[in-house]
């Protein structure tokens, strides 16, 4: 009769570890698809200041040679 409470007793002790296990994994999935949320989020806030940077780049005065002369001339 001893070995089968100890048999019962290690299958409740089983049974209570995977328990937590399922826990953790659960809370360890929610991290990493709030983490993945969070670098879609911050890709689209880079390639926003890429785009930004970019425009700043380009030069704002028209070329000398493309430029119309002044009406004085």
């Amino acid at each position: 009769m001893t070995a089968e409470k100890d048999l019962i007793a290690r299958v409740e002790e089983l049974e209570t570890k995977l328990m937590f296990q399922e826990d953790v994994v659960e809370q360890l999935n929610n991290s990493i698809i709030a983490q993945q949320k969070d670098i879609k989020r911050l890709t689209h806030i880079i390639e926003q200041l890429t785009t930004q940077v970019e425009d700043m780049k380009q030069p704002n005065v028209i070329d000398a040679n493309l430029e119309t002369p002044p009406p004085h001339y």
